[in-house]
Order: C-alpha cells, then structure tokens, then sequence
C-alpha cells in the first residue's frame, strides 16, 4: 500500500535533481564560465534541451530515470551536453560561419568530383548536378569538423573533471556511448573517411585501433612529428584545452593534419565509385544500386541524451540572435544620430559617454546575465513537500496523527483516504514584487576629487545607470511571467558646497530625456562643486518622501535605494548621520562608498557616520584601490536588487 506512483517518483526525482545540481552550481559555473546559466529537470523531455535566451537548461528527468542514472552519470550528460558551451558563447558567429571558413576545401573537394563524373561523359546526367555534389561535399565537411567537436567535449569533460577517468566512471561513460551506436563494429561499418574520422573517439574509448573498411593500411599506423597519428592528435587537443582554446584553434590544427588524411581516403571513394546512368528521373546508383551522395549518410542516432547536430545550429542560431539583440538594445540606450541639442546635450557629450560605455562593456554584459538569471530565478516554480496527502510516499508525524483511522482502514482493507503521506508538488517561488524600485546615486563633485577618482566614479555611473536601463528592458519583455508590472528607475546628485538633481527619475516612455539625463550624469562630473557636505542633498532627498511614499514603502510596495560616493569624510558628520538615521526610520536603504587616500581622522569620522552603532554597516572604505569602485558599486546594487526579488 505504500508503493510509489509514477507521477510522485517523477515529483520526487525532479526535487532530488534540483537538489544536487543546486550543490554543483559553482563547478557548473566554472565549467560553463556562465554563473548565470539555470538548469531545470523537465519530466517530459527525452534529451536535453537548451534555451540561450533564457539562459536555461532543461534536463530530460525521464530518461534519467528510465536510464537509472545516478548524481555522477546525471552529471557527466550535464558536462559533455555543454563542453563546447563557453566557446559557442566567444565564438558564435565562427561556429555558424564553417561553411564559408572551408569553403576552399568544399570548393576544391566538388571539382574533383566533377571531374570524376566528367571522365565518365555523366555530366548532363540529372544525379550529378553541381548543386546535388556541393550539397553532399559541405554536409562530409561539415560532419567531419562536428566529429572532431563531440570528441574534443569528450576529451574537455576528462580533462576538467578527473572523476570520469576513474575506471568504474569511464566504463559507465563506455557503455553508454556503446548503446547510441558509437562501437568498434560501427566504424568498419562506414566508408574508409567517415570510419577515419569517427575512430578517434572510439580508439579513445576502447583504447584500440578499429578496422576501418577496405583500407589497405590503416591509417593510424601513421605518424606524426615522431608519434603516432592519434597520440599526436590526441596530445594536441588537450594541450589546447589546457589552454583554454577553441573553434579557431582547433579548426587550424584539423585543417594541417587531419583533413589532409581525410581528403585523401574520400579520394580512394570516389576513385572506387563506378558510374550508371540514371533512369528517367531516378538517380545514378553506384554498385550495389546506392545513392553516392547517399551511401556515407550515417543513421540518425535515436537514444542519445545530448542534442543533435542540428540541434546544435539551432542554439548556435538562438545564441547570435540574442546577441544581435543586446547590441541592437545598446544601440538604442545611446546613439550618436540621437539629437539631443534640444536637452543640452552636444555630440562631443554623447561621445564622451560612449567613452566610457565602451570600457565598461564587459563588465555591463555580465549584469546582463545577473539580471537575466534573477529574473529566471523569480519565475521559477520549486518543488515543496507536503505532508497530510493521500498519495506518496509515508510520512511518519502524519502517520502517528491519524494512527486511528490506520486501524480502522486496516480492519476495512481500505487504504485510499488516508491523509498519511507525502509528496513533491511545485509550487511559484515568487512572491509579490514591488511594482517601483528607486535607485538615487549620490555624488561627490567636490575639488578633492581628482582625475582618477572623476574617472572611476565615470566608470561606475556608466555601467551601473545602463545596467539598470538594461534591467528594466528585461523586466518589460518579462512582465507577463512575473505576472506584475515592475520599474526600477534612477536619479543622480553632485555634491559639494552646494547639491542638485543631474538626473531625474524618468518615466521609461521618456526616452530621450532619459538619455540625455545619463549622459549628463557622466560629462558634468568634473570636481568643480567646492567643499564636501552630503548632508544637504541627503536631507533634499529625505524631504522629497512624501507620507504616501512613506506607507508604501513600510509595506514593501516601492524600495528606495541610495548610494553615495565620496572621496572623503563629511564636512559636517553629526548633520550626515542625522539624516542617514532618519532616511533609515523611513525604510530607506542607504550606502556609502569611500574612495582615495584618506587621513585617520576622517576615516573615523566616516566610520562614524555610516558604520557606528548600526545592526548592519552601510559605508565602505575601498580607499586608494579607487579603481574598485565600479565593481563594488555594482555588486551593492545587484546584490540589493537580488534581495528584494528572492523574498
């Protein structure tokens, strides 16, 4: 009575799965080189599928369970599934553009087989037609380079996870690669190229030399630079996954010292192929009556785990599009066509915040990815136990509770009703948002602020305000998921003797304004606003919170944020601390960022405004490092954001 159903092994497996690859997020992460990159066990798939957009895995939960697989195995798929994962990341476009990358040998190996076809007076045949022999030429290349790409993941997930060389692993791995057709039989089975091609994974993994069909000599007997042909290339693809290579190395290294044997063996086919005229619109048959653009086509492998070829170039597709995608959406934040003369704005001024935007690419794409991954994490729907049901597995407190009706069900043989056990049901993980988030930054633009401090503060306001713009796009196309409306908006103050607002908190049908509002926020921080009191433009804040905002923001339904960035201590303290306090009674979220040398003195004093006698502290010193600071200003308004959504 207490057995399992189908559907709650599913529940259960699927809350195991999660449970462990939550325990493999960072080797995951180092693996992949994408921190962001979810994975979600799907009960109804049969074969992994990737989805580059939303930056997810989908595991095929039942042929892991079909296939009984344990953590180890589960996660050797994982590995092998995404070996290449990082390099199609780097290198999307030259993964897509192969076929243009060989077209010299394409070119080449096509005229050689119309030649072939001419001597034989078959040229006007229709089964010889130059497109049909182009087609079939591209498809052998192409299928040689991806051969060379699964047995370079195979020979990545050996050399970055040393587990599955232990013998027991490695034969597991074995058995597996047997079942979807990857044997020593299958390889005599092929023509003398594909059966070239398609040994290198099999020697690897059989550590023996198959038969490869009607080869005189084999061709692994060769060698090269004083090694035999596979350890040579063998050595060489580790040696460029040690260093973190790829496609382009790769394909160089296949170019000069596989593909010539290759070429040559496809030759000796096309050399033995004999010719027959085609019949009315059949085609030509060569030997025993076989299509020859036909007759190296390898059967399509049903039972694998991973994705497929095309599968592949669909992914690599989805990759570039959404890479398309973000540069477009970058465009747009900025453009220099953009006239914006009417807000003051000039050309030199969009410019020089292109600078800027420029350097901290890549430091902006990464928030991407956080910002894509948070928005995945607050869709996401958990598996969560509930005890009290009357399917699944049993569940001890419940048991003991209704012990009772136990014995009355026992006496009648009646089990069905009895609320006695347990399952996995998934349940929304998000909880109700705040439908307005306000980020202001405040900054000091006082004479004490130098180059270098002007320049990282540059930096930091850059990325950090077209991070947020960034989020708030992700937030729109993802509105309908989180099932809420969502904004983060954003305001910039300078600071000195006197304070004012640079940028207001635009509405996003404002874009114009919005734009210009950023890039004045980077081109008007110059150190040219005196001495250095933060306490006034704070107060001017704290003042602009009405009561309205007040409530909702006790509630949780709006957030106000502020970070402050300073080259040294207040000019008045005791004013600074009094309004951090009540900013704070307000459930306002205040930080603070020291940067630049700084005496003791004002070190104590800035330690004394913002880190004294509070729960939690809210200044950070980063000090001389002042190239830090758009790191760190970043992590603190990611990290905050994050807070809010995994509540």
């Amino acid at each position: 009575m207490f057995d399992l159903n189908e559907q709650t092994l599913i529940e259960e497996s699927k809350a195991y799965c999660e449970e462990f690859l939550q325990r493999e997020q960072r080797s995951l992460a180092t693996f992949t080189g994408d921190s962001s990159l979810m994975y979600i066990p799907d009960s109804k798939l049969e074969r992994f599928v990737l989805d580059p957009s939303k930056g997810i895995l989908y595991l095929p939960l039942e042929s892991f369970l079909d296939r009984d697989l344990d953590s180890n195995q589960i996660m050797w798929h994982i590995y092998y599934e995404l070996a290449l994962y990082s390099d199609w990341r780097k290198q999307t476009k030259k993964y897509l553009n192969r076929k243009m990358d060989w077209q010299k040998e394409i070119d080449h190996m096509t005229s050689y087989i119309l030649s072939r076809v001419k001597s034989e007076g078959m040229e006007k045949d229709p089964a010889y037609k130059p497109k049909a022999i182009f087609n079939y030429v591209k498809k052998e290349v192409l299928d040689l380079l991806y051969v060379f790409d699964k047995f370079s993941s195979f020979l990545r997930v050996l050399q970055m996870c040393p587990i599955y060389r232990d013998e027991d692993n490695f034969e597991k791995i074995s058995s597996y690669m047997k079942q979807i057709g990857k044997s020593i039989e299958s390889v005599s089975q092929l023509p003398k190229h594909r059966g070239f091609s398609n040994s290198f994974l099999i020697i690897e993994l059989y550590k023996t030399k198959p038969i490869i069909n009607e080869c005189s000599k084999n061709p692994f007997d060769r060698k090269v630079m004083g090694e035999f042909l596979f350890d040579f290339v063998h050595s060489q693809l580790i040696s460029q996954i040690n260093n973190g290579d790829g496609i382009v190395e790769r394909d160089l290294f296949i170019r000069c010292f596989v593909f010539p044997i290759f070429e040559e063996l496809w030759k000796e086919e096309i050399d033995d192929m004999i010719f027959y005229k085609s019949e009315g619109q059949q085609k030509e048959t060569i030997k025993a009556s076989k299509d020859p653009f036909e007759q190296f086509d390898v059967d399509e492998i049903v039972d694998q785990l991973e994705s497929t070829q095309e599968d592949e170039q669909k992914i690599l597709e989805e990759m570039l599009d959404q890479q398309d995608q973000i540069s477009t959406n970058a465009k747009n934040v900025i453009n220099y066509n953009t006239d914006l003369k009417s807000y003051e704005i000039s050309q030199a001024n969009q410019e020089l915040f292109q600078f800027y935007a420029n350097k901290m690419k890549s430091e902006r794409n990464q928030m991407r990815q956080f910002w894509k991954k948070l928005i995945g994490d607050a869709k996401k729907e958990v598996s969560v136990k509930k005890d009290g049901q009357i399917k699944g597995k049993l569940d001890i407190n419940s048991f003991i509770d209704f012990y009772p009706d136990f014995l009355e069900a026992e006496e009648k043989g009646n089990y069905k009703d009895l609320p006695i056990f347990n399952r996995y049901l998934l349940e929304p993980r998000m909880g109700v948002l705040p439908e307005r988030i306000e980020v202001s930054f405040v900054i000091d633009n006082s004479g004490s602020m130098n180059d270098s401090k002007i320049e990282a503060a540059r930096k930091a306001l850059a990325v950090t305000l077209l991070s947020i713009d960034d989020f708030n796009q992700y937030l729109k196309s993802n509105a309908e998921q989180l099932n809420q409306k969502v904004e983060v908006l954003s305001e910039t103050w300078f600071f000195g003797s006197q304070y004012y607002n640079v940028k207001e908190f635009n509405e996003r049908s404002v874009k114009e304004k919005e734009k210009a509002d950023i890039i004045r926020s980077i081109v008007k921080l110059d150190a040219t606003d005196g001495s250095t009191d933060d306490a006034g433009c704070l107060r001017e804040i704290c003042k602009k919170i009405t009561p309205m905002q007040e409530s909702e923001l006790k509630k949780g339904k709006q957030i106000k944020i502020i970070f402050e960035v300073t080259d040294g201590a207040s000019s008045f303290p005791g004013s600074t601390r009094e309004v951090l306090q009540e900013l704070l009674s307000k459930n306002v979220q205040v930080y603070a960022f020291q940067i630049g040398k700084n005496s003791k003195a004002n070190e104590k004093n800035f330690n004394f405004v913002w880190n004294e006698g509070y729960k939690h502290p809210h200044g950070v010193i980063i000090g001389e490092k002042v190239e830090k600071l758009p790191k760190e200003l970043l992590r603190a308004v990611g990290k905050n954001i994050q807070s809010i959504f995994n509540k």
